[in-house]
């Protein structure tokens, strides 16, 4: 086979004017991306900035920037030639020689390849950032969840203890077995068994800001303690004393508490204890009836709440008033079982003994119980906060890339739409080679 004959470099070929013009314009300028210097800049683009408000690029670059995109308020723009249109339309095609054009097609791929390396460095930067911006962005949502989770715990303490009345003024302060007493003859009765030896303290907290802040600082005048348990009922005082004696008044009946209410004396004891005993002990024919009964118990007496039932019903109707105005055998309860708490059968026994005139009162005092559920809410908490101090510190090691992370992907976009400019005028040279789409003649 021969050769194939050379083509004439001086051929007029057709090419779009706009697309020639500006690969020309950056031969003639030698536009080329700079050689980077530690982070990428605007200076670093494939085509430098100083160049972009040449007329010869300056549509060109806006249209690419905005990704091949005619926006509706700029209907009436001339969008560059592109490879899409100029096979369709040629009107914007002119003659130049073909060595010219070959020589501007070796400069726009070089200027293509180049621009090729230097999106993929300016995407490798902000690639960079935005792995380290992401750890900084998913560490404080880290932050915010346990803050979030800390302050739902810690409202959810704040609801408890007010649900439970933990901190009312009422109980810190006061007793539950109430706010007043009668002017004299008060009873309080103090379950003694291996049950209640859970509460002793519970129960002594409740009958010492009793005694001191009602039967002290009010107008009772006499009272009495005791304690009983299955076997027995044990008195502070044969009868009803006066709290202001001075060997024997309301401080020894506290150290008689103390030492007769115990570990000690609670575990022999079995449950349940004789409330039968207890009751008749202090309302027998000749003893000074008790104008109000104050009772700390763990629970209701088990396989006797019928027969106690029976004899308070009882002693109310046949022992009468004990003094004017003064209903029989008023009782106020506190029990301190929490497992009581929703049982049906208990609020039944309870509601019975104390319904009198309502003047008696039943409460289940659930503190010990309650204060352990807080102290496990306030420890979860605590580990929260150690969580979010723990997050804060590694926060404060890394630092906000947010505007930089921006700012690089404001480089990188500027950079790619560049790069698929003179992408595409490559495009168009090569294909206007390829094509042999020669000028016709001129007219005669």
């Amino acid at each position: 086979m021969g050769k194939k004959p050379k083509k004439d470099p001086n051929a007029p070929t057709m090419i779009p004017e706009d697309v020639f013009l500006r690969v020309k314009k950056l031969a003639e300028l030698k536009s080329a991306p700079k050689a980077p210097k530690g982070e990428l800049t605007a200076e670093e683009w494939c085509i430098q900035p100083a160049f972009h408000s040449l007329p010869e690029l300056k549509l060109s670059i806006h249209y690419w920037q905005q990704m091949a995109i005619v926006h509706y308020a700029e209907k009436g723009m001339t969008v560059p030639s592109r490879m899409k249109i100029v096979e369709e339309d040629d009107s914007a095609q002119k003659a130049h020689p073909r060595k010219e054009i070959q020589d501007l097609l070796k400069y726009a791929k070089g200027q293509v390849k180049q621009a090729n390396k230097r999106t993929a460095q300016f995407l490798k930067q902000l690639t960079k950032k935005e792995t380290k911006e992401l750890k900084r962005t998913n560490l404080l949502k880290q932050i915010a969840d346990v803050d979030k989770q800390m302050n739902e715990e810690l409202m959810n303490s704040r609801k408890f203890a007010d649900r439970q009345l933990l901190f009312d003024k009422r109980y810190m302060i006061g007793s539950k077995l109430g706010e007043t007493a009668p002017r004299k003859n008060v009873l309080i009765l103090v379950e003694c068994s291996d049950k209640q030896q859970q509460w002793i303290n519970e129960v002594k907290d409740e009958i010492t800001k009793f005694l001191n802040g009602v039967i002290l600082d009010g107008d009772c005048e006499t009272f009495n303690i005791a304690t009983f348990s299955q076997g027995a009922v044990t008195s502070w005082m044969p009868q009803f004393q006066s709290k202001a004696d001075p060997k024997k008044g309301l401080a020894d009946s506290l150290k008689w508490l103390n030492k007769n209410f115990s570990p000690k004396t609670c575990s022999p004891q079995s449950f349940p204890p004789d409330w039968l005993e207890a009751l008749n002990k202090f309302t027998a024919e000749g003893c000074q009836p008790p104008w109000h009964v104050y009772i700390c118990c763990s629970r209701a007496p088990e396989g006797a709440t019928a027969e106690v039932s029976t004899l308070v019903r009882d002693l109310r109707q046949n022992m009468g008033e004990p003094a004017k105005g003064q209903p029989p055998l008023p009782i106020t309860v506190v029990a301190f079982d929490p497992t009581t708490v929703g049982d049906n059968t208990e609020k039944a026994f309870f509601d019975e003994i104390i319904s009198d005139k309502g003047s008696t009162s039943f409460m289940i005092d659930t503190s010990a119980e309650d204060l352990v559920a807080l102290e496990k809410m306030l420890k979860a908490v605590q580990v929260k906060k150690k969580q979010f101090d723990k997050l804060n510190k590694k926060l404060d090691k890394m630092a906000d890339l947010s505007d930089f992370v921006a700012e690089d992907r404001n480089l990188f976009q500027m950079q790619s739409a560049l790069m698929n400019m003179l992408l595409s005028d490559f495009e168009v040279f090569d294909w206007s080679l390829k094509n042999e789409k020669q000028a016709p003649p001129p007219e005669i």
